[in-house]
């Protein structure tokens, strides 16, 4: 089977530890700084604390999909209002993390930052459903696609996610049920994919490095809703139902949008 898909992009921006510092800095700007005159007022001051013009341009949008920040059409700016309340409590969550780290090594501080960690996992996957129901987005169809997959066929692997970017640029509907008529093959060894990718826009077909699923199944990793043995990504049973709400919760999105 040899197809060429589309080699979707990724942002190259997740919750990494630098930018989960860069999330405390732009709270405490914001708290101990008298209210910006503008959101250009505020990036240029972003600027001024060793961030620079391109970093802010990348991070503040990806923000903004995951419901960390909002900042479109505020005006006048507001410092107070530029964290939505789900990104209050993550920064909560960061600081205690911060807080409970410098505390001498025991079973308490232990068992603290476990559930710490917990609730920051909690949180992420949340952000990561705000982003799924945001359509301007536009790697939400690919978590949003991926997820489902998972739900469906209980894994996924690099080559089954290129091969739903093949299926849906063919078709959306009924994406899942096409893909089943050959994953089992794919699967047990009775078919094999070859695949070349192109970035979008592309015409010649020539292999490219696929960059988005180690940022998906990344993503979703840190959110601890997947976990990975080998070169397959598994869902966390623990989490299923969380997960089936999720699903839900975007679904419904979807319908409105397109009524």
């Amino acid at each position: 089977m040899d197809i060429t898909v589309s080699s979707p992009g990724s942002p190259g921006t997740s919750f990494t530890d630098n930018v989960k510092s860069q999330i405390v800095l732009l709270y405490d700007e914001l708290a101990n700084h008298d209210d910006f005159s503008s959101l250009s007022d505020f990036k240029t001051h972003l600027g001024s604390c060793g961030l620079n013009a391109s970093y802010i341009r990348n991070i503040l949008p990806f923000l903004q999909y995951c419901g960390i920040v909002k900042y479109e059409n505020d005006s006048p700016f507001v410092n107070e209002n530029f964290f939505t309340n789900i990104g209050k409590a993550y920064v909560d969550v960061l600081k205690s993390i911060q807080i409970a780290k410098a505390e001498p090594d025991c079973d308490d501080k232990t068992d603290i930052l476990n559930s710490l960690e917990r609730i920051q996992e909690i949180i992420y996957f949340q952000c990561l459903v705000i982003m799924m129901k945001t359509r301007e987005c536009n790697y939400s169809k690919d978590f949003y696609d991926v997820l489902c997959f998972m739900k469906e066929f209980e894994s996924i692997d690099s080559t089954e996610y290129l091969l739903i970017q093949y299926e849906r640029e063919q078709s959306e509907e009924d994406l899942l049920k096409r893909l089943g008529a050959y994953i089992n093959q794919y699967r047990d060894g009775s078919i094999s994919v070859n695949i070349k990718t192109k970035t979008k826009n592309a015409d010649d077909g020539k292999a490219k490095s696929v960059n988005s699923f180690p940022y998906v199944s990344g993503n979703f990793s840190k959110a601890g809703v997947v976990h990975k043995y080998e070169n397959r990504f598994y869902l966390n049973k623990e989490r299923i139902s969380e997960i089936e709400c999720a699903l839900r919760e975007v679904d419904v999105v979807c319908q409105n949008s397109v009524k």
